[in-house]
């Protein structure tokens, strides 16, 4: 009997997978697609075999359905157009990450046992070797070739076949961990490997250009993670229904049993085209021999796609037919079809209707896809789906590839071809479209053309060469498109001095950015002369990029940074600056040594923590106010000024001998050092006439004086909101802001009130939490700001009996928005919606107050399968690996701490091999001694390598994640020190990711500047919100109003 089957799915026990992947809804899914045969998935999981064994009955040999008390629950769900037998076959997915060769080798492999209780048998073996517990798909530190070994040594009735063989990641033969032949996986048990799977980024035509596949049968599965992706690739045989007659088939070529495969097409991959998500930069394998395999737009290594690795494996040419080869069809999901005729989501509930439609009325999904006429797939009555099949069997539609992580799209239809075939065409409105405006990607991708033809490997190379051309560069065209009255004028002035109000959502950075480049475009100030001062790294590098978008090729740029990383390259680039920069475990460490010195030197007791962490905050505070242990301290210290005083020189001592600073140190060292050395404040000052302040309401005293240091004379632009002053914790005040007519008479000032971002209501609802009972109306007028547009969408309110309930609730409303599925089914009919509105995880942020909070929403989240990132520098430095890497760096950089020393003792004493210990020490004393003669990213590399770190982190998909942030970070800086500094110098924020579909877990402090389409505001309770140390007492309840207010404003 001829049946279709997918040989590869996972369970809800499997990370990243939908929780009703279970065998009732894959046994209704299975029908609706018109599969027969279904791969269990994660037999290996002891709860998911738990449910195997109770609810499956062998009916067949090696084969499995539902019990009939269970099926006949579902049966009645299942159109009758779509009813047929479902079998289950036992598999499960092994994550090999393990070292061959001299190099980490990861890859997937699946695993197919006859029996359950062979499948037991081999579960007990891995659960001795690794955990299988925690996920469906176990990773283990296991050699494919010994997994192959053991499951022989199990049963030799069992198969193994590779999994998804070409993805750059986890696959045999992958570019990234693979290897270059079955052989050099398998060694010698290679003959038992007679099936490979070919994954979604290729197909059988790509496979049979490699010799080394020839004796192997070429399955296609879907890999699928929820019910719904059943048979997106699948595989068919004409045979009878048992396991043996399956492996016989795949196991002796057999062309009548074995009848080939299904296929998405494998432009649809999300590896099957070179690239670099985070640049939108997506190239073929000719375009990427062209630049060197570098990205042109940031000049980091591309992700090489399957495309490009079957080519530099291929013996044969393109389009290599093999005699013995099976067939193939290629098929496009009904879901992604009904989705582009309608112009909807997949998920919406105008394709679910018409889906069930078709499938109700002409059978089972793929049966409509690859069997059933033209002429039967119109009768069904759908809008275009006989026609879109056609095409699609044609093969006449265009993919934008998948490249790096991303899923390719398909088009099956022009906008045009819609009109002619509904006969809908009306010329009054077929106008022109707006020419388009190129992206940076765009501009990369043309770079990158450029530097092939003149023979250089990188775009970056080439601007750097370029030289700064004298004459005044035109205005750039668009700069001032858009801009409302009040931008325009702001981004036009030529006073000395401007100070811009710029509410939440009003186009700050625009304004701010434009501004730049219309002093270079109209009047020839040079961008070396311009310094812009931020917060966060992540705001001065998006500052950069977008100053850059309107900057002429070549010359010099823009100084774009922080107001820490200003001062520390001017201290290393003016006074010869090399002291090393704290993390806070080793400024308390110092701190208390100073402290106990001079608790000895007095006959006095140690001080108690508390006592420490006071005066680890005064000095902190001192700093800010640029207060030095010889000042008067009574402002910060009261009448322990002269006992802090002394504490706070020793400490000053102690840092100096060690030769490091702490973060505070940065700002208070350069302004001194400005102020006490004219000749140098006047060369700054002359390097940088033009300086631009973004956040003005946040700056504390000591950037103030030093903001004031550097503008003398100079021309001075600030912008900022005294509304969202939140950082008063840390010495901010926003009475700065309001100064700065006084240090700056003549200045213009100008009100930015327009809002771009949030809708009337949430202005109007946040504008609550900052409005004064003033008697003149016109105060708060004159505050508030408005939006472009006004809806009837109204702010939700939820109440919830528990923090776990709130995590849970706002866990199911993401899920559902995902869905397609509106706010006003979630406020009982209260709150307007967009029904047809589409979400991504990357959507949503979830803010609260304080970071014990993020717990709570991270274990919920996690239960529900629901992606998710933290804003948490804290959080990143504890990840394991990541903490033991930079203890290790710290340490052979004599920067490191006690507790540095103690964690790698710890790591050292776990270590098996009696000769550990030793190879710990002289591996420490080699690298110490070869620190200088490495870049950071080689220098991470070897230390991590030698002390098996990094093979810890990579054991982990998660932790690869944090590892990979942290070798990105490395190789943005040369200098081992400064990528410590650097670490040092980031904020929460900085590590946010924005090229990836999670949900945002931020602080309400971290969350500003940003901006998502759905927030979640939480921990709304007394105590919380406002914030009381002591649950009583709230320290500055108008600043607890502020922060509130830039809360709701992030929506």
């Amino acid at each position: 009997m001829r049946f279709i089957a997918d040989l590869h799915i996972h369970s809800k026990y499997s990370r990243a997978t939908a929780k009703n992947l279970d065998l009732e809804n894959l046994y209704h899914a299975a029908q609706i697609k018109g599969i027969s045969l279904v791969g269990t998935g994660d037999f290996t999981h002891p709860a998911w075999m738990e449910e195997l064994s109770t609810k499956l009955e062998e009916t067949e040999p090696g084969l499995f359905s539902l019990k009939k008390e269970i099926a006949q629950t579902i049966d009645p769900d299942i159109p009758a157009s779509c009813r047929g037998e479902v079998r289950f076959i036992l598999q499960a997915e092994i994550s090999n990450i393990y070292k061959k060769d001299d190099r980490v080798r990861k890859n997937h492999n699946l695993i197919y046992m006859p029996d359950m209780e062979t499948a037991k048998t081999f579960n007990a073996r891995l659960d001795a070797i690794g955990n299988i517990k925690s996920d469906g798909r176990p990773i283990l530190g296991l050699d494919a070739r010994d997994l192959l070994e053991i499951m022989l040594e199990v049963s030799d009735r069992g198969f193994l076949v590779p999994a998804h063989i070409w993805t750059p990641w986890f696959s045999m033969f992958g570019s990234k961990s693979g290897f270059d032949t079955i052989e050099e996986c398998f060694d010698d048990l290679s003959p038992h490997i007679f099936a490979c799977e070919t994954g979604l980024s290729s197909d059988p035509p790509m496979n049979w250009r490699v010799t080394d596949l020839d004796h192997v049968r070429l399955i296609s599965n879907s890999d699928a993670h929820s019910p719904g992706f059943l048979g997106r690739n699948a595989s068919v045989f004409d045979t009878e229904l048992s396991y043996w007659a399956i492996r016989s088939a795949l196991e002796k070529h057999d062309l009548e049993s074995y009848r080939g495969t299904l296929d998405m097409y494998p432009d649809q991959g999300k590896y099957h085209y070179d690239g670099h998500r985070k640049c939108n930069v997506r190239l073929n394998p000719d375009d990427t021999a062209k630049v060197g395999g570098i990205c042109p737009a940031c000049g980091k290594p591309l992700t090489l796609g399957v495309l490009y690795r079957v080519r530099e494996l291929a013996d044969r040419p393109e389009g290599y037919m093999p005699e013995n080869r099976h067939p193939h069809s290629y098929v496009v999901p009904l879901a992604d079809m009904l989705s582009e005729i309608f112009e909807v989501g997949p998920k919406t509930k105008k394709v679910a209707g018409y889906y069930n439609k078709a499938v109700e009325s002409l059978g089972p999904e793929l049966d409509i896809l690859t069997r059933l006429s033209f002429e039967e797939i119109d009768r069904a009555g759908v809008p275009l789906l006989a026609e879109a099949i056609e095409k699609m069997r044609a093969g006449d539609l265009h993919i934008d590839p998948g490249y790096d992580g991303e899923f390719g799209t398909v088009s099956i239809f022009s906008r045009e071809e819609k009109r002619k075939i509904r006969g809908e065409r009306n010329l009054l409105f077929d106008l022109p479209k707006p020419k388009k405006r190129k992206t940076k990607a765009d501009k990369a991708r043309e770079a990158a053309a450029k530097a092939a033809e003149t023979g250089e490997k990188s775009a970056v190379k080439r601007r750097k060469k370029k030289k700064p051309s004298p004459e005044p560069a035109a205005t750039p065209p668009g700069l001032l498109e858009g801009l409302n009255p009040e931008q325009d004028r702001a981004v036009t002035s030529d006073a000395r001095a401007v100070l811009i109000q710029a509410g939440p959502g009003t186009g700050k950075t625009r304004t701010l950015t434009a501004r730049i480049a219309w002093l270079v475009s109209e009047r020839a100030v040079n961008p070396g002369n311009i310094l812009a001062l931020t917060f966060t790294n992540k705001a001065a590098r998006e500052l950069a990029q977008r100053i850059d978008t309107f900057m002429p090729d070549g010359g010099a740029q823009v100084a774009a940074a922080t107001f820490h990383s200003f001062c520390l390259n001017l201290l290393r680039a003016y006074t010869g600056f090399n002291r090393g920069l704290m993390e806070d475990d080793l400024r308390l460490e110092v701190l208390e040594r100073a402290a106990g010195d001079f608790a000895e030197q007095n006959g006095g007791t140690p001080f108690s923590k508390r006592k420490l962490r006071a005066f680890d905050n005064q000095i902190s505070l001192c700093k800010q106010q640029l207060l030095g242990p010889d000042h008067d301290l009574c402002p910060v210290a009261g009448e322990d000024a002269k006992e802090l005083a002394a504490i706070y020189a020793a400490y000053d001592r102690r840092c100096i001998e060690l030769s490091l600073a702490d973060f505070e140190d940065l700002i208070f060292l350069c302004h001194n050092r400005l102020k006490g050395e004219p000749d140098l404040c006047r060369q700054i000052r002359e390097r940088f006439t033009h300086v631009f302040v973004d956040e003005y309401q946040d700056l504390n005293y000591g950037q103030y004086e030093l903001v004031k240091l550097l503008s003398t004379g100079n021309r001075i632009f600030v912008i900022g909101d005294p509304d969202q002053s939140i950082y008063g914790f840390r010495g901010s005040d926003n009475r700065f802001f309001n100064r700065f007519e006084q240090d700056y008479p003549g200045c213009e000032q100008i009100r930015l009130r327009q809002n771009y971002r949030s809708t009337q209501t949430i202005l109007d609802a946040s504008f609550q939490m900052i409005s004064n009972p003033e008697p003149d109306a016109a105060v708060n007028e004159g505050r508030k700001i408005y939006a472009s547009v006004t809806t009837s969408q109204k702010v939700i309110i939820k109440e919830t009996a528990t923090e776990k309930g709130e995590a849970v609730a706002v866990g199911k409303m993401i899920e559902e928005l995902i869905g397609g599925i509106s706010f006003l089914s979630m406020d009982a009919g209260k709150a307007g919606g967009h029904s047809d509105k589409e979400y991504s995880f990357s959507d949503f942020a979830v803010l609260y107050r304080t970071r014990r909070q993020c717990d709570v929403f991270a274990n919920a989240f996690e239960s529900a399968g629901i992606p998710f990132q933290t804003a948490d520098r804290e959080d990143w430095m504890a990840t394991p690996g990541i903490r033991e890497t930079v203890c290790l760096l710290r340490v052979i950089l004599a920067r490191g701490s006690r507790g540095d020393e103690t964690l790698l003792a710890d790591w050292q004493e776990s270590q098996t091999e009696p000769a550990a210990a030793d190879a710990f020490r002289a591996g420490l004393m080699a690298i110490r001694e070869t620190a200088g003669a490495f870049e950071s990213e080689r220098f991470l590399e070897t230390a991590a390598d030698m002390f098996g770190l990094r093979f810890k982190m990579e054991s982990d998909e998660t932790l690869a994640h944090a590892w990979q942030r942290l070798t990105a970070l490395a190789a943005l800086h040369s200098d081992p020190g400064d990528l410590l500094d650097v670490m040092r110098l980031n904020q929460d924020q900085d590590l946010l990711d924005k090229g990836v579909e999670k949900v945002s877990l931020l602080t309400m402090h971290a969350a500003k500047g940003l901006e998502f389409p759905v927030v979640f505001v939480t921990g709304c309770e007394t105590g919380m919100i406002p914030y009381a140390r002591d649950g009583k007492t709230v320290d500055d309840p108008e600043e607890e109003r502020r922060l509130f207010y830039v809360a709701m404003t992030r929506a």
